[in-house]
Formats: structure tokens, sequence, C-alpha cells
């Protein structure tokens, strides 16, 4: 079919926006009268009177100017813009003001009581005034919620011009434009919207990996921390999530926001690398609740236990409950799958979470998901459990869910969490005590999580022994907001976890293994290892090393020293 338009003439039209060429009319943004769209073009306010910033700046009193008027075209904004078609219909009718001579008599300013021109006060930016031709043209007044909204308006009608979203726009900045296009009723502004944020999107490079491990065998599946993607204030994909509030309610924006979902999920991968992955912790910290609702939902979301799945949320929720709100809270702490937790940790965190007020559990609830859970292995007790809890609770509820997530150390090789211990650290010990030296700092993380708990490798050093020690402890996350104060007394209780603790020797060779299996328990507040793992060598003579204390540290811990580090590792695996 032989295009409409002729490309010069279209190009030319294009070009016209903001152009006093031709121009023969203006447009004003002014501050809406009105909270709620009224009937009529002149009366209406466009959505979102409050500021998308966010910022307390006094707004504009209602008809006054947000921002200088600008030149535009009757043609071009009529055939695109429904709102500004039976705008100039009614102008053509003389039902609203801004004409020529309205126009004229508005540039001087008003009077006052004694007949003299007022002033702006000092400080003071007059948008109303105009110059040169624009004085002369017929004003449209388009009435907004606050200026805030001016450059969004203002891309709606070059997209009038243009027909296209402009090339480097932001997904916030996209949705405001498709916010302000249905406002004024432009033709083919809200499919272009949709489609532009679908084409940010689809640049978001895929995953790629099944979320058992990264290249680099750091345990970072997700393609934020293994391909360098952006970070959150600039990733598409996150700051679609940040907008919530602005999603579009359009059919045709449901399988844009479906497939967000998904990439979502990918992007984080799973639990165990979304806490342990420096940027994609920071990124879920400052995920909204509607992120974050989308991954406790999924059965894609992977996790080594439900229990990590609770310290992901608890982790959230101690930095964004109180801004979420407390009705908020509650629907994410009910997608939890409760009756998956593992048997250990069920024994432990049920009966203690009624008394966490975060989290909206009743301790009858709390007892019978108990059962539940230590019910794990046995069909015949799981079942008539489950048939006593209809009566009294919904079985298709989350809590009592039985359906898996999917397992992210499925893989024999596991997950690993390099740890270093730099020889200056060594060399600060004192000696004449035994010292422990916490050295789990993964890329900057001082712990690792793992089975809803908070796990570190620490080395004990006696100066005067044979050999230092290695041991993993045990802590119950402060996020669950458990201390002894509201429990009554401290926490005697016992963990697990799938493990093996590794130090290399200088040479890179292993020079020691713990693993950590079913059958060990690790008290929580506590660690488990050996006080004997790494032969240091003979005390020397305090005269023959010179150099003071660090020289006679660095030389007892010299078979394992590497570039002036001590490097070992957390791998984690499946608890056999």
């Amino acid at each position: 079919m032989a295009a409409l338009l002729n490309p010069h003439v279209s190009v030319a039209l294009a070009t016209r926006f903001g152009s006093d060429e031709d121009a023969d009319c203006s447009i004003l943004f002014v501050r809406s009268t009105a909270v709620e769209p009224a009937a009529g073009p002149d009366s209406g306010a466009a959505p979102g009177a409050a500021p998308a910033d966010g910022s307390s700046a006094a707004p504009a009193r209602p008809g006054e100017a947000l921002a200088k008027p600008f030149p535009a075209h009757k043609m071009v904004l009529r055939a695109a813009s429904g709102w500004f078609k039976i705008k100039l219909d009614y102008k053509r009718a003389g039902q609203l003001d801004g004409d020529a001579a309205a126009a004229s008599r508005r540039r001087r300013p008003p009077a006052n009581s004694h007949g003299r021109h007022r002033r702006p006060a000092a400080g003071q930016k007059s948008h109303t005034a105009t110059a040169g031709a624009l004085d002369c043209l017929t004003v449209l007044r388009v009435q907004l919620g606050s200026a805030t909204e001016v450059p969004a308006a203002r891309a709606a009608i070059r997209f009038a011009y243009t027909g296209a979203v402009e090339a480097g726009s932001s997904v916030r900045e996209v949705l405001e434009l498709y916010r302000q296009g249905q406002y004024l009723q432009v033709e083919g502004c809200g499919t272009a919207c949709i489609a532009a944020i679908e084409d940010k999107l689809n640049a978001v490079p895929s995953d790629g990996t099944s979320g058992d491990g990264g290249a680099d065998g750091s345990g970072a599946s997700s393609a934020s921390s293994s391909r360098g993607l952006p970070s959150s204030a600039q990733h598409p994909l996150l700051e679609l999530f940040s907008c919530g509030s602005m999603w579009p309610d359009d059919p045709a924006f449901c399988p844009v926001l479906s497939k967000a979902k998904s990439q979502l999920v990918s992007h984080f991968g799973d639990a165990i690398t979304a806490l342990n992955t420096p940027e994609l912790r920071q990124q879920l910290l400052a995920l909204p609740a509607e992120g974050l609702e989308v991954l406790l939902e999924s059965d894609d979301f992977g996790t080594d236990v439900e229990d990590t799945i609770l310290l992901l949320l608890a982790t959230w929720v101690q930095r964004n409950g109180g801004r979420a709100g407390a009705v908020t809270v509650e629907r994410l702490c009910r997608l939890v799958r409760l009756a998956q937790l593992s048997p250990g940790f069920a024994e432990v965190i049920l009966p203690a979470l009624p008394y966490a007020r975060w989290f909206p559990v009743k301790p009858a609830e709390a007892i019978n998901l108990l059962s539940l859970c230590t019910s794990a292995g046995v069909a015949e007790k799981r079942r008539r459990l489950m048939e006593a809890l209809k009566e009294k609770h919904d079985p298709q509820a989350p809590w009592f869910s039985s359906k898996p997530r999917r397992q992210c150390l499925a893989s024999g090789q596991g997950r690993t969490f390099e740890w270093t211990i730099r020889e200056p650290q060594l060399c600060a010990l004192q000696p004449g005590s035994v010292r422990h030296l916490v050295c789990f700092d993964h890329k900057g993380l001082p712990f690792l999580s793992a089975r809803g708990f908070e796990w570190f490798p620490v080395i004990e050093y006696d100066p005067d022994a044979v050999a230092a020690g290695v041991t993993l402890y045990c802590e119950l996350p402060s996020v669950y907001g458990l201390e002894e104060a509201s429990l009554g007394g401290p926490l005697a209780a016992l963990a697990q976890i799938g493990a093996r603790l590794e130090v290399d020797r200088w040479i890179r060779k292993g020079a020691f293994t713990c693993t950590f299996t079913a059958a060990d328990y690790i008290g929580i507040g506590g660690a488990a290892g050996l006080r004997i793992a790494l032969p240091l060598r003979p005390l020397p003579a305090e005269k023959s090393l010179g150099g003071g204390k660090g020289a006679f540290v660095k030389y007892r811990w010299a078979d394992y020293l590497w570039g002036g580090k001590v490097k070992g590792r957390v791998v984690l695996v499946p608890l056999r």
C-alpha cells in the first residue's frame, strides 16, 4: 500500500515541534484547578497530582503557569490528539478563553487597588509572560497536577509530531509519557510506549544459567553478577518494578509484565545468590514489594531450603518494612511456604516466630506448621495432619503448600564462596593468648547466608600452639528480631549445614578440608570444626628472625601465605 503522506512532509512536521515556524497557537501548562478530571477539555486534570519525585516543594496555585508557553500547530494537534481536537472545537465556538484578543489583554500585568501594575515578587518567575509572536497566538491551556508532570506532557506533545518515543528515555520516563499520552488522548502513544518498554526488556541479557553456580566458581548465577549488568538505578527491569504504581491498566501491557516477572526471577536466580552477591543483595533491598512478591510467588526462584527464603524476606523487611506498611508485609509473609521449612530449623524458628512482631503467625498456627515440618518422611502422619488442618486452616494457602521451589544446590559441585586473610591481619594478632580471627570476607560480605542462618569461618590462633584451629561459626540472624529480650532468655538450639570448609597451602594445594553433613550439628551462637587443623612452623628463637612480631607471625604461617594472603573457601553442598 502506498504511503498516505509524503515522507518529506512527515519529516517537516516532526521538526516543527517547539518551533515558531508556521505556528498558529501556543501551549501553556498550568496547575490544575480540580483534584479529579472533570468534563470538558479545559477542566480536566492530568492523573497523579503528587510530584513523581516525592519532593515537598510548595505546589503552584490553581491556574498558575507551570512552565513557559511554547509554539504549536493546530493541524498537528487536532489530527493527533482527541483532547486537543475537542479543545480547539470549543475555542472555535468561542466557549473557552485564550483567543488572540484575550492574549492581548493579558500582556499587561494586573493592577493593584491603587491602579499600579503589580511586579513579580523577588525571586518569583513569571511563566505567563510571553514575548514576540507567541503573544498573538491562541493559547491552549493544559492542566497538570504539578510541575513534575511538565516533561512527560511535553514529551506526549512531541510524540504527536514525531510518532516516536524519544531515544534514551528511561522506563520511568516512558511510563510517565504513557500516562500523559492517555490523558491528552494522543493516538498511538500508549502502544508505542508499551513497545518501547518491551524493547528495553528484550535488551536485557538473559541469565543463561541454571542457578547452580557461576563460571567463576563463586556461585553467582545471575546475569547481573557474572555479566556486568548495570546497577538498579539504570537496570530497566528493576526500574520497571520500582514504578509499580504507574503500570498501565492496558491488556497489551499484560504479556510485557508477565515476561518481566520471569526476567526478574532469572535476574536474581535464587535466594543463595541474591543474599550472597553484594550487588544483588543491594538490588534486593531496593526492590519494591511488588518485585519481592514476584520472587516469593515463583516456583522457579530457587533456594537450598525454604529456611533461606524466610531469611531473605526478613532481610528485606528489616530494611523496608516500615515504609511498606503492615498490610504489605503481611501479604509477603503469607507467601513463605512454612510447611517446607527443614525440620531442625522449624523446631528453632516456628515456636519463636510469634514473638517476632513483624511476622503474622499465631502460636497455634506455628504449632500446627511445626507438626507438618517434622512429619516429613512419615507419609501417614502427614496425611492425617492435613486432614485435621482442613477444619482450621486453608490447606491451599502458601504457608501449607507442599509444592517445592527449584533446588539450587542440585549439582554435585556445589556453590563456592572464597575468603582470604591478609598478612597484616595475622601480624596484628597479639601473642600470649588465643585469638579468634573471623576470616570470611566474600566480596565485602562478612557472612554467608544459607539454610536460614548466617555462617562464617574462624581461625583460632594461639602463638604458643603447634597448630591453628579452623571452625565454622553459626549465628541466628538479627533480622528475625528474636533477641533474648523478646524470647525471655538465651536460645539453646542446634543448626545444620551441608558444606566443605577448605584452606589452601601457599603452593595452592589443599591444606585442610572439613566436611559438614547431616550427621553434624552446630550450636547456634557457636562453632564446629577442628581445633588442631593447620600445623604451623616450629617456634623459632625470638632473636633469630628479627623484624619484630610481624616477622614471627609471617614465619609461622609461611606454609599458607601466598601473595600476602591465606586463602580458603566455603563450599555449600546438599545436606546429606
